[in-house]
């Protein structure tokens, strides 16, 4: 897995049919047609803080490098552990981890809360290479949710679309998280909450379906993550680089 910011726009890999089951698609005049079956998958979604705001204050040349080195950095950790990016939604990126077969099989699950984790873990990296770049502040939320998916194919598209209840979940809940950290849904905690090396609490927030409460959980740091990241030269106590006019910034340490 790379940290490397570049700011030359991505080129994202559509997503492998194989990756997500074959499925026949029920092809109806109009511009999209879907599956005729589903998925059960975990569902990601990294959004920017502020950047509405922020960017306002941007010439075009710096709001394009902005959103450029957020999407690539971000497509980069999200491939790095496995996952798939489907497509940007707003100041955000929506991606998944494979279908989910039984539950015994955890290797998916971790990957979605290490992807995750690591993202959380890297803030401070990423906002030395903003600060390099003469660029405000990066500050995103990432949220997580279990579910099952519905696959789309868009006329004209060589990629596939996801949607679903776990989708917009997923979506409700990522403005419960506190900048630079992970939420998950009740039904992602449900089966992760036995995992060593996590540590879940629920949140005072909460969203509703079907005039219900769903809970959202915040994940901790997992030293297992931190640890990994270290030796493999990702993370390091950054120096003190200089902002724009000058004067010294404080970067947060590790």
């Amino acid at each position: 897995m790379g940290i490397t910011l570049s700011s030359e726009p991505p080129s994202l890999k559509p997503l492998s049919e194989s990756a997500v089951q074959t499925h026949d698609f029920v092809l109806e005049a109009g511009d999209i047609s879907f599956s005729e079956g589903c998925c059960t998958c975990c569902v990601g979604i990294i959004d920017m803080v502020n950047s509405t705001r922020i960017t306002a204050g941007l010439s075009s040349h710096q709001m394009s490098k902005y959103y450029c080195l957020f999407i690539n950095w971000a497509t980069a950790v999200v491939r790095g552990y496995g996952g798939t990016v489907v497509k940007n939604i707003g100041d955000g990126l929506l991606f998944y981890f494979p279908p989910i077969e039984e539950l015994e099989d955890v290797k998916t699950i971790r990957n979605s809360l290490d992807c995750s984790i690591a993202m959380a873990a890297l803030h401070p990296n990423v906002n030395m290479k903003f600060l390099s770049e003469s660029l405000p502040e990066l500050n995103y939320r990432v949220s997580l949710d279990y579910g099952e998916i519905s696959l789309a194919r868009t006329m004209g598209s060589v990629g596939l679309d996801i949607f679903g209840t776990t989708v917009n979940i997923c979506a409700k809940i990522n403005s419960i998280a506190a900048p630079n950290t992970v939420v998950v849904g009740g039904d992602m905690y449900q089966v992760s909450r036995n995992l060593s090396d996590y540590s879940f609490q629920e949140t005072k927030k909460n969203i509703s379906i079907a005039n219900r409460p769903y809970p959202a959980y915040s994940v901790s740091e997992s030293k297992t993550i931190l640890h990994h990241l270290r030796s493999m030269k990702y993370l390091r106590a950054p120096s003190r680089p200089q902002a724009p006019d000058g004067k010294t910034e404080e970067v947060k340490r590790l």
